[in-house]
C-alpha cells in the first residue's frame, strides 16, 4: 500500500510545486515596491500640506497627530496591494481559465478538481498576503519617525493595523472564491470583487460625514470604521497578527468549498 501511494503523493507535491512557480511573484514584488513608494510619497506630500488640511483629517476621523494622519492614508495602500495582487492571480486561475476554455483542459488531468484549484489559488493568496505584509512593514517603519511622545499610535500598532487589513483582504477573497469558481466573465468578476473590496470602506466614509449616526452605537463604530485601528492602537498591535493567522484556515476552507463546487459544475 505504501509503494502504491508514495508515487501519487510525490506527483501531487510536484504538481503543487509546478503551480507555485506560476504564482505572480513578479507582480507581488512590483506591487510591494509600488506600495512602499506610494507610502513614502504620501508622507512627503502630507507633511507639506497646510495645517488646516491636517486638522480636517484629525477632526473628521477623531485622530491626533501627524503620525495618525499618515497612518490612516497608508492603511489604504496596504489593503489595496494585498487585495488586488491576490485577486489578479485568482481571476487568472478561475474565471479567465473558464472563459478561455483552459479550465476544461486542466480538469481533464487525472487530478481532482479541488486539488487543482488549491494548487492554483493558494500561491495567489500567499502572494497577496506577502505583498500586503511587506507594505505594512514599510508603513510601520515610515510612520515611526513621526511618532511623538504620548502619541495615539505606535510602530507596533501601525504594523498590526496593516496586518489586520491584509487579513481582511484575504478573508474577503476567500469568501468570494466559491463564486469566482463558477463565474465565466472576467469583467463581471472584477466588478463583483471591486464592490467587495470597497464595501468595508463605506462605513468609514459615512463616519466622516455623519459621525453622529454612530454616537449610540460605539461597538458597531469600533467594528466597522477604519480609524478604530488607530483609536485602539494597543489592541491593533496583537489583533493584526492574530487576524492574519485566522485568515489562513478560512482560506483553506474556502478553497475546499470552491473545489467541491467546481467538481459539481459541468466543466468537463
Amino acid at each position: 500500500m505504501t509503494r502504491a501511494t508514495a508515487p501519487a503523493a510525490g506527483s501531487l507535491r510536484g504538481y503543487f510545486a509546478l503551480e507555485a512557480r506560476r504564482a505572480p511573484r513578479r507582480t507581488s514584488l512590483a506591487a510591494a515596491v509600488a506600495g512602499a513608494l506610494v507610502v513614502l510619497g504620501s508622507h512627503a506630500l502630507l507633511v507639506r500640506m497646510p495645517a488646516q488640511i491636517v486638522r480636517f483629517f484629525e477632526q473628521a476621523f477623531r485622530i491626533e497627530g501627524m503620525a495618525a494622519v499618515l497612518l490612516l492614508n497608508d492603511l489604504l495602500a496596504v489593503y489595496f496591494v494585498a487585495y488586488f495582487v491576490a485577486l489578479s492571480g485568482l481571476l487568472d486561475a478561475t474565471v479567465a481559465a473558464r472563459e478561455e476554455r483552459r479550465l476544461e483542459i486542466l480538469l481533464a488531468k487525472p487530478i481532482r478538481a479541488r486539488v487543482l484549484l488549491a494548487a492554483r489559488t493558494a500561491p495567489s493568496l500567499l502572494a497577496g498576503a506577502g505583498a500586503g505584509a511587506a507594505v505594512a512593514a514599510c508603513t510601520a517603519l515610515a510612520v515611526a519617525p513621526h511618532i511623538a511622545a504620548n502619541d495615539m499610535v505606535s510602530a507596533a500598532g501601525a504594523l498590526g493595523a496593516g496586518l489586520a487589513l491584509v487579513a481582511l483582504a484575504i478573508a474577503l477573497l476567500s469568501a468570494l472564491l466559491p463564486l469566482l469558481a463558477r463565474m465565466r466573465d472576467s469583467f463581471h468578476a472584477l466588478l463583483v470583487a471591486s464592490a467587495a473590496w470597497i464595501a468595508p470602506l463605506l462605513p468609514t466614509a459615512a463616519f466622516m460625514y455623519r459621525p453622529d449616526a454612530f454616537e449610540a452605537r460605539e461597538g458597531l463604530r469600533d467594528a466597522v470604521v477604519l480609524a478604530s485601528l488607530l483609536w485602539n492602537d494597543a489592541a491593533s498591535a496583537w489583533l493584526g497578527p492574530v487576524a492574519l493567522g485566522l485568515a489562513v484556515p478560512l482560506a483553506a476552507l474556502a478553497v475546499a468549498g470552491a473545489g467541491v463546487l467546481l467538481e459539481r459544475a459541468d466543466a468537463r
